[in-house]
């Protein structure tokens, strides 16, 4: 994967002509990989009792900033994908779209690594988070591993909205599960563009009725120790049963550190807004 740098904020827009600047304003030096939170579009999804009944390593891992350029790396294993018929059914279906789910169920122990980037947005402003997992294969006629993608970008009615590709997404709910993060599919829809002329474009949003939808959607992040977490996702659906079921452990990039108390935390994000605004 190639992540770009844009050092130029008016990237995207013609400079013929404009007027030199004698003096430019240095913004602050961000570390970005602060021990505490960096980032706080995680941190603003969660009440303040939910959010520290995560282990420390999970706050601090949702909460370091990524900038354009930069990339997280977790490395790890697949511990096991388990799909039914129908479920399998699914997972070939969507390879129209670009195969958001995994497709191999025979890849236990098969090497897995997760990147993690910044989608530029307008004006040279953050666009949501990239997350790509990349699946090895034991499979001789498909030698190449699987890559999944995904961007979630911090808006609509729960905060939060994942796209999996052709204009697909959902709305997630973010909640905590004993010491588990979880991300619940709330909403699943189809964002279809319009084009209106003059390089303008509407968008209609078709949602799937939940009758139809699944009764679970579910991804979630839990702390194992010593800087490895697993990465769980379930699919059921009340007519198809558990279609989907699938356990993959990660090692994060950086050491492991000491917890900080959630006061002293609680003053490192203002400490950090200050800095950001």
């Amino acid at each position: 994967m190639v992540a770009y740098r844009f050092e130029d904020t008016q990237w995207g827009q013609t400079q013929i002509g404009a007027p030199k600047k004698t003096k430019t304003q240095k913004k602050p030096k961000v570390n970005h990989n602060d021990n505490h939170l960096g980032d706080i579009r995680f941190r603003q999804l969660f009440k303040n009792d939910d959010w520290y009944r995560l282990p420390a390593a999970v706050r601090r891992r949702f909460g370091r900033r990524v900038e354009l350029g930069d990339t997280l790396i977790y490395r790890g294993h697949v511990e096991f994908n388990r799909v039914n018929r129908w479920g399998r059914i699914l997972t070939n279906l969507l390879r129209i779209i670009g195969a958001p789910l995994p497709l191999d169920t025979d890849n236990e122990g098969a090497a897995a690594v997760v990147t993690v980037t910044e989608a530029p947005g307008k004006n040279g402003e953050h666009g949501g988070q990239v997350w790509m997992r990349q699946y090895a294969r034991k499979d001789t006629k498909h030698p190449f591993p699987q890559i999944i993608q995904s961007t979630k970008r911090f808006k609509g009615p729960t905060g939060v909205e994942e796209y999996i590709g052709g204009g697909i997404g959902m709305s997630l709910k973010a909640c905590v599960e004993g010491q588990e993060l979880v991300f619940n599919a709330e909403d699943i829809f189809w964002d279809i563009k319009i084009p209106l002329g003059k390089n303008r474009e509407g968008k209609i949003r078709l949602t799937l009725p939940r009758w139809l939808g699944p009764n679970l959607l579910r991804a979630g992040h839990e702390e194992i120790g010593n800087g490895t977490f697993a990465f769980t996702l379930r699919l059921e659906h009340k007519w198809f049963g558990k279609m989907l079921n699938q356990r993959v452990w990660f090692q994060d990039d950086l050491k492991p550190l000491d917890d900080a108390p959630p006061q002293e935390e609680e003053i490192n994000i203002r400490k950090r807004l200050e800095v950001v605004t």
